[in-house]
């Protein structure tokens, strides 16, 4: 099966600028990840500055500047300095200004009251993030591919490993054979027996991890349905795979400390799929849930009446 979709945010405006920029962020060159760094960090400041002075400050020209601008999609400064106008704009009128750099993360001194509330502000404005650019016609897609699917693999190592078990627990709860694997050497042996039918799931925050990227390969070659779940809409999984699933969780707000922001966008992303593949298979799910809670509760009884006879 052939699926298409786009692998751009659905929305180029200010509602997603900055969660378009933070995504393609690895990508620019150092240069213009200085520029970026201003951008995220001032808003609304940078909308009132020439590119001349934004230039002096980032410790560039107003050539790189200019190329950072069309490098995030724009035409040029002045689209840039609109846009950020509307995102200073909507942040002043809802009474807050949102760390999105440096105020974001934790310090080494932070008190504990600052890092319960940073770790909330980080958790809570990925999630947003996600929403704001979350391509709903891929979702769809994914649901659609799935529903149907003969077996269903997934992929993914570190502190994705955490989101792949989850979403293994959520597909074996609807009915569906699932499989989930964290070792490369078994992943790409299981990628080589699926086909035609099949789906594989590779979850990777870079896009760029050479152990979900090499079955994702096989899965493919395969016959495989494709999908990435992943924070770079143009990493190298997302330019191999049918169906991208993007989330856009910050990495580096925490310390990079397990990936905490990634994790939660990621799951957001996988609970999301869930719900929709559950409404989507309809009665299916509720003779899925149905089977489950059975099997439990009759190996629960079992383990009763043993005690009782011990």
């Amino acid at each position: 099966m052939t699926v298409t979709t786009t692998e751009t945010y659905p929305d180029s405006g200010a509602e997603t600028l900055l969660v378009r920029l933070r995504g393609l962020m690895p990508t620019l060159a150092e240069s213009e990840r200085a520029v970026g760094r201003l951008v995220l960090d001032q808003p609304a400041e940078t909308a009132r500055i020439g590119i001349s002075e934004l230039a002096r400050r980032a410790g560039t020209s107003a050539t790189t500047v200019t190329r950072f601008c069309r490098s995030i999609g724009l035409s040029g400064y002045q689209e840039l300095r609109l846009l950020l106008a509307v995102v200073g704009y909507k942040q002043e009128a809802a009474g807050r200004q949102l760390p999105i750099g440096d105020a974001a993360e934790i310090a080494a001194d932070d008190p504990l009251p600052a890092i319960t509330r940073k770790v909330a502000i980080a958790s809570q404005q990925a999630i947003q993030d996600t929403l704001e650019t979350f391509d709903l016609s891929a979702l769809a897609s994914a649901v659609e591919v799935l529903s149907g699917a003969r077996k269903v693999d997934i992929y993914g190592v570190g502190s994705s490993d955490v989101v792949v078990a989850d979403l293994h627990h959520k597909l074996s709860h609807l009915g569906l054979i699932a499989v989930a694997y964290s070792d490369v050497h078994r992943s790409i042996a299981s990628a080589a027996h699926l086909g035609k039918g099949d789906v594989a799931i590779g979850v990777s925050h870079s896009g760029r991890t050479a152990e979900v990227l090499d079955p994702m390969r096989v899965a493919r070659e395969r016959g495989a349905v494709t999908v990435a779940v992943t924070n770079y809409p143009h990493s190298p999984l997302a330019d191999q795979v049918d169906i991208i699933l993007a989330s856009a969780g910050q990495e580096d707000v925490l310390f990079r400390t397990g990936a905490t922001v990634s994790r939660i966008a990621q799951l957001y992303v996988t609970d999301c799929l869930f719900v929709a593949l559950a409404q989507h298979r309809g009665e299916q799910t509720w003779q899925a849930f149905e089977n489950v809670h059975q099997a439990v509760s009759s190996r629960t009884g079992e383990r009763a009446r043993s005690r009782r006879t011990n």
